[in-house]
């Protein structure tokens, strides 16, 4: 079981589980097809998430419809109220995991390599925040994001009445901790990192740039 360290109020280590999210659900409605299921170097662009959240969760598991998944050979959960977006996909990860905190991850996002999943991780170890989300400028980044079970309590109401289902939006409902790029990096590479592909122009220019997934 993949874990990291905590420091708990008396000074001693102990190890916690997480779980590792990958969002495949999306209607992939200004690409023309499925995302998820674009391929970079033979491997479609879940798997090379997956793959990636791998070394760093103790389980990993698709949030999406079981038919178009279930082959793939990992868990995948089927929103527990339909039709309510990222914030849907959410609840049901929060709502299911045996972790007290969760990773959840965008399945497009090409570029992304282990240097965001050890930042997310360092930084959960010691916040007293509700969640862990990256910025771009102000842009937040919150497909790719580290989320504690706490947040519940705040989703579940939103949840139940359909409504203000805006992902930014509910950061602003409960504690937040921002993470910025380090010192070693630049602007230009810290955006890079959380660029995906929404149309065919951008998945092209993916194509050309990404490489292998980087561990």
């Amino acid at each position: 079981m993949a874990t990291f360290n905590r420091t708990d109020d008396h000074g001693n280590s102990r190890q916690l589980p997480v779980t590792g999210f990958v969002l495949v659900g999306g209607q992939s409605r200004r690409m023309g097809r499925d995302k998820a299921l674009l391929e970079l170097d033979g491997e479609p662009l879940f798997l090379r998430t997956a793959k990636l959240l791998k070394p760093y969760a103790s389980d990993v598991v698709l949030l999406g419809p079981t038919e178009r998944f279930s082959r793939f050979g990992l868990p995948v959960w089927d929103d527990v109220y339909p039709g309510r977006g990222p914030v849907g996909a959410l609840y049901t990860a929060l709502r299911n995991s045996h972790s007290d905190w969760n990773l959840f991850f965008a399945c497009d996002l090409p570029f992304l390599n282990s240097s965001i999943l050890e930042i997310l991780l360092l930084r959960v170890r010691n916040t007293t925040a509700h969640a862990v989300v990256p910025k771009v400028g102000e842009r937040w980044q919150p497909l790719c994001a580290a989320y504690h079970r706490n947040c519940l309590s705040v989703i579940e109401p939103l949840i139940l009445r359909a409504d203000d289902l805006s992902l930014v939006g509910l950061l602003s409902k409960f504690p937040v901790e921002v993470v910025s790029p380090r010192q070693s990096q630049n602007a230009g590479e810290w955006e890079n990192l959380f660029s995906n592909v929404n149309t065919a122009e951008e998945w092209e220019h993916a194509q050309r740039s990404a490489g292998p997934v980087r561990t």
